[in-house]
């Protein structure tokens, strides 16, 4: 399906969040219902009062960690119709509704393709957040160029920048989660990096609010880094060798952390499910990095899924991306992977 295009062009950070406020205000506003009221739901925080503190809570550190992102922040709500606080839940929902994971994830894929590296990620997340898959191409005042896989309202999901440093993200779920910096907000300062060391090391310093998976590559390296709210593992940094990764705890140190997955969980047999494909070789092109995302074996616990019931906020896959990271470009496509033409958006030099 075809996935849209924000191209705001080389701006000052307040001007980038007017101008997606502009762009996508709608979208955003719409958006921010839906996980405002799932946030209620799913997190054990029900109460509208103490939800909205919560979020207000984060907005100092916000400010704190990077004054351009939170200007980009105060802009995008302007121009939307929100309060910075709704557009900062919009953002950080995952770590709000920080409860055990959902039946269904994202999963993660690195792969010393004939063309160069390339990392890739489906984007699993709640039915109703497929309409507001979308990407944005930026130049940020102290940064590349960058193109980033998002949703209307949210700075970043994943993405890769004109240095070829590539960002994929899936999500963890450990017992201590805590006040932090936005993990969206996180992705978009590693994407100011030119070497994905460095990106590393900026993610290693950073004072998280919760729990994410991290696959960070350039030209010449990858890193693989789980991380709860306080610390942090590489669990993979060979370049030259397939990597994969679902929605659970690898590392010995954190598996500790994790909160217990709820019976539906289907990250260890999409683990395994990769496992089985892996095994079979590596994909060796962006076409096979593709059909891996789009693999329906084991359906519906499969890597590319869709909803079942009658629940349309029901985990399914909204989307997905390559990094085509000596290309220089990012591939993106949006709701289902299976047998899609992808839309091609270059990076830049």
């Amino acid at each position: 399906m075809t996935i849209r295009l924000l191209d705001l062009g080389a701006r000052g950070y307040a001007d980038l969040g007017r101008a997606h406020g502009d762009a996508w205000g709608p979208d955003a506003c719409a958006l921010f219902g839906i996980r405002f009221g799932l946030t209620r739901k799913k997190s054990p925080i029900g109460d509208a009062a103490q939800i909205a503190e919560l979020a207000r809570l984060h907005l100092p550190v916000l400010r704190q960690y990077d004054a351009g992102l939170y200007d980009e922040l105060l802009g995008l709500a302007e121009r939307a119709g929100l309060e910075p606080w709704q557009v900062l839940l919009l953002n950080h929902y995952t770590d709000f509704r920080d409860v055990p994971p959902e039946a269904m994830g994202c999963s993660v894929l690195y792969a010393p393709t004939a063309s160069g590296p390339v990392a890739a990620q489906t984007w699993d997340m709640h039915g109703t957040a497929e309409p507001f898959v979308g990407l944005t191409r930026f130049t940020p005042p102290d940064g590349p160029t960058a193109v980033v896989f998002t949703l209307a309202g949210c700075l970043a999901l994943a993405g890769m920048n004109a240095a070829g440093v590539a960002v994929c993200i899936n999500n963890l779920t450990p017992n201590d989660a805590r006040i932090g910096v936005s993990w969206p907000t996180l992705v978009r300062r590693m994407l100011r990096a030119t070497t994905a060391r460095e990106a590393r090391a900026l993610l290693e310093a950073a004072t998280l609010g919760s729990g994410h998976n991290y696959l960070i590559a350039d030209d010449h390296e990858v890193f693989n880094v789980e991380a709860t709210a306080r610390l942090t593992r590489v669990t993979h940094s060979d370049a030259g060798r397939v990597y994969w990764h679902t929605n659970h705890y690898t590392h010995a140190d954190l598996i500790p952390l994790e909160q217990p997955p709820t019976a539906a969980s289907t990250s260890r047999r999409r683990y395994d499910l990769l496992t089985t494909r892996m095994a079979k070789g590596a994909p060796r092109t962006i076409e096979e990095v593709w059909g891996v995302l789009g693999m329906h074996e084991g359906f519906p616990a499969s890597i590319c899924t869709h909803l079942t019931g009658d629940d349309p906020d029901a985990s399914k896959t909204c989307g997905g991306l390559v990094c085509d990271v000596r290309g220089r470009r990012v591939l993106a496509g949006r709701g289902c992977m299976h047998d899609q033409e992808w839309t091609v958006v270059e990076v830049g030099p």
